[in-house]
């Protein structure tokens, strides 16, 4: 059953509102673990940087949340190009239960199942 962009659009809100979250919660917990202060408390520190620092900071909670808000933002992404709810692997679309699950999932069950090593 093929699913229209309005479908999706509860999805959309959400999503947007767990990225400006994620991306406020990793400044605030990147501030809190004194990673590079100065560059984090400057307002124009572009937030791929900070997903990059989080990340290779060997601190668990900081990596999840980064790889978490990356995920997050790829689905607003997908929003804005019009592939919403469409597999990143083989664009087929994504199950609609997988998606009320994880509005982010970004890979259909097939794609996911194949991958599975790769991807999480």
């Amino acid at each position: 059953m093929a699913m229209t962009d309005m479908n999706y659009k509860n999805f959309q809100y959400p999503l947007e509102t767990e990225y400006l979250s994620l991306a406020e919660k990793l400044k605030n917990e990147m501030l809190i673990n004194h990673l590079n202060d100065s560059t984090i408390a400057d307002n124009n520190t572009d937030l791929n940087d900070l997903i990059v620092m989080a990340k290779s900071s060997f601190i668990p909670n900081l990596f999840d949340m980064a790889i978490r808000l990356e995920k997050v933002d790829a689905a607003v992404c997908s929003f804005k190009l019009g592939m919403y709810g469409l597999c990143a692997d083989c664009e087929e679309e994504i199950e609609y239960s997988d998606l009320e699950q994880d509005p982010a999932q970004p890979r259909c069950k097939a794609c996911r199942e194949h991958s599975r090593y790769h991807h999480d």
